[in-house]
Formats: C-alpha cells, sequence, structure tokens
C-alpha cells in the first residue's frame, strides 16, 4: 500500500532528525515501505513505532536500509586512473597528503585511496580521514578485513597493499594505519579543513537540493585552495562557483579555485601506472553537457537495492530529458524490482524525465505485462 503524503513527511522528519538526511520523497517511501513489510506492521503503527522509546533502533534500521553502501576496492577504475595520471603529479613535492573520504561506507574506498597515495607519494606522509553516517558500515571499515573473493576487484600492481588470509583479505597494516575513521553526516556543520583531495562519490544524490546546497558548502570549505574533488559520475558540481570542472579522459574532477579559472596550458603528465587501463591524455577544460537521453541496461541478476540507487543517481542528472530502462540483458527480473520501476516512474514524472522500459524477448515482455508496467506506457 503507497505511504500518504503525510505519513512520508512524518518519517522524513524522524530521518532528519536523526541523522541529518534530506531525501527526495520517493526513496523514503519505497525505504520506509521496506521496512514496514519486513516488520509486518501497518504505516500507523510503524509512525508509532518510530515515535516510541524503541524508535532509535527502528530509526538505525531504518538509516541502513536507506544507505545504499555498495563499495568494492578499486571502484570507479576512470576515476582512479584520473588521480594517478593528473592529480599526483601536482602533489608531488608537498610533504603531508590529507585526504577526506566522504560517505565512505564499508570502507573500501579510503583504502584504496590510501594503497594508491602511499604507493605515487613516496616519502610523503599522507592522512585519510573517512567518514559515515552508518555505525555499522564503519564496524566493519575499522576491521579492515573484508572475503577473500574482493581481491578479484584489485588491480594485479596493487595487490600487495592486501594480505590474503584463508577466506579473507586485509588491509596490509602500514595502509591501513593512514585512514582514521569517525562518524559523522555531510549535513551537520564539519571542522573538516585542508584537504588536498576529497572524494564523495555517490552521496549528493540522496539529497534534497537545500541539503545538498550545504553538503557542497561543507566540501568546498573542506578543500585547500588548488586541491581537488571527485563526486559521482552522475552528479555534476559545474554550477559551484568555486570549483572548476577538469575533463580527464573518461573522469572528471574538479580543482579550488579561489578566481575564476584561466585557461592554461598543461603540461605532459606522466604515465599510469594503474593495471589494465590506457594512459588518459592531458586534461582539457571544457564545459560539461548532460546528456538529454540516457541509457540504463539491467544486466545478470539485479536487486531492488542495487536498482534503485542505479536509477536514483541518473534521474539527478541535470538536463535530462529521457531515460530508458533496457531490461533485456537481465537474466532474471524478481517481483520485488516492479515496485521499483513503479515508483522511478512517478519520480522521473516529478521531474519532467520520460521514462521508458525496452524489452524485445518474449520472456521479459510477458515480466511486464504481469507486472502491468506496460499499460503506464500506453
Amino acid at each position: 500500500m503507497p505511504l500518504g503524503p503525510d505519513m512520508i513527511a512524518a518519517i522524513s522528519q524522524r530521518l532528519a532528525e536523526r541523522a541529518g538526511f534530506e531525501l527526495p520523497a520517493w526513496i523514503v517511501e519505497a525505504r520506509a515501505a521496506s521496512r514496514i513489510a519486513t516488520l509486518e506492521v501497518t504505516a500507523d503503527d510503524y509512525l508509532a513505532l518510530l515515535a516510541s522509546p524503541r524508535g532509535t533502533v527502528e530509526l538505525d534500521a531504518l538509516i541502513e536500509a536507506v544507505r545504499v553502501g555498495e563499495s568494492r576496492l578499486f571502484r570507479h577504475r576512470s576515476q582512479i586512473a584520473a588521480l594517478i595520471d593528473h592529480v599526483v603529479p601536482k602533489l608531488r613535492g608537498k610533504r603531508e597528503i590529507k585526504v577526506w573520504s566522504a560517505g565512505c561506507s564499508t570502507g573500501e574506498e579510503p583504502y584504496t585511496l590510501a594503497a594508491v597515495l602511499k604507493r605515487s607519494l613516496p616519502g610523503t606522509t599522507i592522512s585519510v580521514i573517512a567518514t559515515d553516517v552508518s555505525a555499522t558500515a564503519l564496524a566493519t571499515a575499522e576491521a579492515a578485513r573484508y572475503p577473500a573473493a574482493a581481491l578479484a576487484d584489485v588491480p594485479e600492481g596493487w595487490r600487495d597493499a592486501f594480505v590474503v588470509d584463508d577466506d579473507s583479505l586485509r588491509v596490509r597494516p602500514d595502509v591501513a594505519a593512514l585512514v582514521r575513521f569517525e562518524r559523522a553526516n555531510l549535513v551537520d556543520s564539519s571542522n573538516i579543513r585542508g584537504c588536498d583531495v576529497v572524494w564523495c562519490r555517490n552521496v549528493l544524490i540522496y539529497f534534497t537540493e537545500a541539503a545538498r546546497r550545504r553538503v557542497i558548502d561543507r566540501i568546498v570549505a573542506a578543500t585547500a585552495l588548488g586541491g581537488f574533488v571527485f563526486v559521482g559520475y552522475s552528479e555534476t558540481l559545474r554550477d559551484v562557483r568555486d570549483l572548476q570542472a577538469v575533463r580527464a579522459g573518461e573522469a572528471v574532477y574538479y580543482v579550488r579555485a579561489d578566481r575564476p579559472p584561466v585557461a592554461m596550458p598543461v603540461p605532459e603528465l606522466a604515465k599510469a601506472s594503474f593495471d589494465r587501463l590506457e594512459p588518459t591524455p592531458p586534461p582539457m577544460r571544457i564545459p560539461l553537457v548532460p546528456p538529454r537521453e540516457d541509457v540504463y541496461a539491467l544486466h545478470g541478476h539485479p536487486s531492488a537495492r542495487e536498482v534503485t540507487a542505479e536509477l536514483t543517481a541518473r534521474l539527478a542528472i541535470a538536463g535530462l530529458r529521457r531515460l530508458v530502462i533496457d531490461l533485456d540483458a537481465a537474466d532474471l527480473l524478481d517481483d520485488e524490482l516492479a515496485p521499483v520501476l513503479r515508483r522511478a516512474r512517478a519520480a522521473a514524472r516529478a521531474a519532467h524525465v520520460e521514462l521508458a522500459l525496452r524489452a524485445t524477448r518474449a520472456g521479459t515482455r510477458r515480466w511486464i505485462a504481469r507486472h502491468a508496467l506496460d499499460e503506464e506506457d500506453r
């Protein structure tokens, strides 16, 4: 049963009070509906639970449901290559490098940054501050231990930063020692300052516009002049006056400037040592033009959580006018995906984005018809 606007507003207020989250209504509805189904209670009973003495426990569970938290070692290869190829040469000569991994989830991201910078900047003192709102995620991060299968995500040339013990993978102690974890919410005021690199991927998409502006202000304030900011592929900071967008191959990053940027010749940069990636060309300062149409192809056995996160990111792309969801490449479509697609369509409609489902396989078309998703296209 869909949650009413008043119910969504009340739950949103609880999330804001507890964790500083200011989320789009459809995300709150999707996650709260999932918790209501898990607890097998009515929506009214759920709201009463949140207001009860036991509400803190349930709010923490809801925060975990809201938090996407998907993370892998050496994820987002093009941005890591840009860090090695383009940013590291500009950091050489500094005695100390300070990095902020904001929204670090279970720690794979800050440990990747520590491993990359430790090798790329020998003799430099590296410190990585990693923050997240989830106590559960931070507990995993601080243990610095992951399933042994996580080694498959690490390029061959970088595996010496980790140690495999039977069925687990440990971050090497000298790499783990470079990272300090703190529980913090990006919307709250932050005393983090003077960062040479700020890495904040796929976090801004989960805030309302007002909260997003506050978070961006904190990111800018935390970045040293001449420092570098990385955000998610579907996120953009091109409207932030103090930041200059730079394209490096397939990746985009931002430089904190104290005055409007002036185009300068770019020296040839050192070849990337990043395994299995072609070296990126010198950065070019060009305007970033958002796509008017985007295609999201589902592969394998996509989970509702994964699809929700991806659709949220894509619908947040400024200037997007049409989003096509290609279902044919998925090996298996769970029934729980149907309400996700239905909510995404409503969110797209509110954002004045056309959302279309693409399916040519007979089985996929039957799945769409069974869930009456085709009726909404008529």
